[in-house]
């Protein structure tokens, strides 16, 4: 088990209005990034993470750590504007963004570290509308006006303020054209991915919107999940993709269980980090290390 590094880097997408993709990537610490273009060693798999709504690229580094220490090289961006440092209105609408940062982004790392990647083992891994965004770059086409039908307009103002969930956001956010929603971003580079929490899936009643999704996907879904409420989204998930492998958590465990494990928080926060009583964040986190590992080896 090798010991991680990690350092960050700001890619710029000049196509997209020079969209900025801060990225950290964790690596084993003999990995010389600076210097992969003399790299003549065994290929590495290359696992690249999307954060839920108005996170950040850290927030999976629980998981991203453990798979670096396995040999792994593993790259979170910020998606830009839907960060809890930097959040903008419209681009917590405009979620197809997601998906096309992480085309971007691997085709970066493609051209810097070609010879430290094994191709044939290119993942991706995400949190909620992280999770929305590997099904879509696997082959999943949502639908927009579904969406739109199912949104939630009843929920109390501070509740919405709180929730940095697309779909929540509704009243508050510039809507986008349907002409502006890329009609395919599925990208075939991609060999598996894993949906943790999955989100988007009210934009999904039918298997022609995942005809296209043709890798292995793993989906796990946290029973008590208010913010994408299960029946609504893991299991639709799952309905349309009977071939996913498939994991449900127990119904007392909630959305953010696999945002970052904190024994002290400030009363403020306990929205993001407070579990119901019995649920062990760090021991379910910790299962779903080894499942996600265990799936990424099959």
């Amino acid at each position: 088990m090798s010991k991680v590094t990690a350092q960050t880097i700001t890619y710029i997408d000049h196509s997209r209005d020079d969209r900025p993709l801060k990225t950290t990537i964790w690596y084993p610490e003999n990995l010389d990034l600076d210097h992969a273009s003399t790299y003549t060693g065994e290929k590495h798999p290359l696992v690249l993470m999307s954060h839920g709504s108005g996170s950040n690229r850290i927030s999976l580094a629980w998981l991203a750590i453990p798979l670096a220490r396995e040999g792994y090289i593993v790259a979170s961006p910020d998606h830009y504007g839907n960060t809890f440092s930097e959040p903008l209105p419209e681009q917590f609408k405009r979620y197809w963004e997601r998906p096309r940062d992480l085309s971007y982004l691997l085709s970066q790392l493609l051209q810097e570290y070609n010879p430290l990647i094994d191709q044939e083992k290119i993942y991706g891994v995400g949190f909620s509308l992280g999770a929305y965004s590997v099904m879509a770059i696997a082959g999943v086409n949502v639908d927009q006006n579904l969406i739109k039908q199912q949104e939630d307009e009843t929920l109390p103002t501070d509740v919405v303020a709180q929730m940095p969930e697309f779909g929540k956001l509704t009243k508050k956010v510039v809507e986008a054209e349907p002409a502006e929603i890329p009609a395919d971003l599925k990208d075939e580079r991609f060999k598996k991915v894993v949906a943790l929490s999955p989100a988007l899936g009210t934009g999904i009643n039918s298997t022609q919107q995942t005809k296209n999704v043709d890798i292995p996907a793993l989906i796990i879904a946290p029973g008590g999940d208010e913010i994408a409420p299960i029946e609504q989204n893991g299991r639709v998930y799952h309905k349309f993709l009977p071939q996913a492998s498939y994991q449900e958590l127990p119904a007392n465990v909630g959305h953010f269980i696999f945002l970052p494990a904190k024994k002290k928080y400030a009363a403020a926060d306990s929205f993001w980090y407070q579990d119901a009583p019995g649920v062990d964040r760090q021991q379910i986190q910790q299962e779903t290390i080894t499942t996600v590992k265990k799936f990424l080896l099959s």
